[in-house]
């Protein structure tokens, strides 16, 4: 009887596990700000990429992917966000496959379910960004890591150098990831002098993807001079707790908390549990079992880059907690496989269908309002027409699908507004003028255009700006509310001033 209940909880749960892979390729919301620029950056040729990066603040490598990915199979929407769920789908069979190397088989089927049904994962996995990338090539330094550990050999060895090194230059916390995994080997060297013929080439292999990051330094150093996160405030600790525990859930509502709870909860299981005993389990530190060196990689991971963010007063983003999400499913996945009796598969499919639960509720909801704006400036836009929004970060969601060709300009002022220039951005923004930007854009419309104003509040640094072009805009012509901002995470707000005659 026990058998066919379990036999029944196993099907639920791969159940959701489809459902989990379907979801990943179901994404109707548009496109917001950083998906419009992944795009509008990967069309670029790879100098001119380089160039936009510098004022954007990421690494080259997964840019460079989208763009032989969008030449083969075009810019829309489905086709960009299509390359982030195969990746999505690549990264649960890699942590399976890590996992299984590492904690056993049982674990392994626990965590690539709870991948399959992560709401991080299938988030990321519908969205033309580089974090589904990240998870996957985090995954995929870990079981290169694990099997250049297994049994050593050129082959093994060089595929290890060139995950490390690909992370690298595909997002700046595969750093802090890079260097916890290299710190803990490099703890072990130093604690147990037989294993050193096997984890001396592991670390040279690492060293060598190091110095591949080594040609991309030069940027990296500018971009922290001149970039960062101007659009954030710098982080705390507990931020960094609190942010990775709802980006696990998918989100800051309250299902999707109570989700990255119960998982980080499973994850703290898993690397507690030392044994399953009658009736219970038995938790201890640690180090009394193998998942020890994913909990050492995962807590130093978080805990340097966060308290680096916190020196340097840079943000934290939920997202960042992308280059841990192998080790934490894996862990919680642990965590499960080892609770007594009925209760394992019980709660993985509960967990399961929980995380399909919530993936369907955010798959429904927009991320963004700039195709409805540019939908209602494209019915009624006329040639000579002047749209400008404040800020300048409304602009690539709006371009992205403005069919109507019609000067852009945006506060603070841009070279070209398909791209934001984070270069020196609060110093931009300081300088800007919300009476110059007006009059520019009243100039270029003339007494026969109209004026489309596309603003939206709450951006750090544009407290009054935006509020002081309003102003002027209205000063000058009327006003009318085309398009009013919705509660949505990209949310924007459309005021049509007419033609001075009219």
């Amino acid at each position: 009887m026990r058998g066919r209940a379990n036999t029944g909880l196993w099907v639920v749960a791969v159940a959701a596990a489809v459902a989990g892979t379907a979801l990943r390729f179901i994404a109707p919301s548009p496109m917001w700000l950083d998906e419009a620029l992944s795009v509008n950056i990967a069309s670029l040729t790879i100098s001119d990429a380089v160039e936009a990066l510098r004022h954007d603040g990421h690494p080259l490598l997964y840019y460079a992917v989208l763009g032989v990915w969008l030449e083969a199979f075009g810019d829309s929407d489905a086709a960009a966000r299509a390359l982030s769920g195969i990746f999505s789908l690549a990264a649960a069979a890699v942590i399976w496959a890590a996992a299984r190397r590492r904690l056993g088989d049982e674990a392994a089927r626990y965590a690539v379910v709870l991948a399959l049904t992560s709401p991080f994962l299938v988030r990321y996995g519908s969205e033309a960004r580089m974090y589904a990338l990240v998870v996957l090539l985090a995954a995929a330094g870990w079981l290169c890591t694990e099997t250049a550990l297994q049994r050593r050999s050129p082959v093994r060895l060089v595929a290890l150098a060139l995950v490390v090194a690909a992370g690298l230059h595909t997002h700046y916390w595969m750093i802090w990831l890079a260097a916890a995994a290299s710190a803990v080997l490099a703890v072990r060297w130093l604690r147990a002098p037989a294993a050193r013929e096997e984890l001396s080439p592991v670390l040279a292999a690492y060293a060598c993807g190091w110095i591949g990051f080594v040609p991309w330094l030069p940027v990296l150093v500018e971009q922290a001079a001149h970039t960062g996160t101007p659009w954030a405030k710098w982080a705390r600790p507990a931020e960094v707790a609190v942010e990775s525990i709802e980006a696990m859930g998918g989100g800051s509502r309250f299902e999707p908390v109570l989700l990255g709870v119960v998982l980080a909860g499973a994850a703290v299981l898993g690397a507690t549990l030392v044994g399953t005993v009658a009736g219970g389990v038995e938790l201890g530190w640690p180090g009394r079992h193998r998942g020890a060196p994913l909990v050492a990689v995962a807590a130093t991971t978080l805990a340097g880059g966060g308290l680096v963010a916190m020196v340097a007063g840079s943000a934290f983003e939920a997202r960042y907690t992308a280059v841990v999400v192998p080790l934490v499913l894996a862990l919680a996945g642990r965590g499960l496989a080892g609770l007594p009796r009925w209760l394992a598969p019980a709660a993985l499919a509960a967990l399961a269908v929980f995380g399909v639960l919530v993936n369907v509720d955010e798959a429904r909801r927009d991320r963004s309002q700039g195709e409805q704006v540019a939908d209602a400036i494209d019915a009624r836009a006329r040639d000579g027409d002047i749209v400008v929004t404040c800020p300048d970060q409304l602009a690539p969601a709006v371009l992205r699908y403005l069919d109507t060709r019609l000067t852009v300009l945006t506060h603070p002022p841009t070279a070209d507004p398909r791209f934001v220039d984070w270069y020196d951005y609060s110093e931009r923004i300081a300088a800007a003028s919300p009476g110059d930007t007006a009059a520019e854009a009243l100039d270029r419309a003339g007494p026969d255009g109209a004026v489309w104003f596309v603003t939206a509040a709450g951006y750090r640094g544009f407290e009054s700006e935006c509020g002081s072009l309003a102003a002027k805009l209205r000063h000058s012509r009327a006003a009318e509310t085309v398009v009013g901002a919705r509660t949505t995470y990209e949310h924007m707000a459309l005021i049509r001033h007419p033609a001075a005659g009219s």
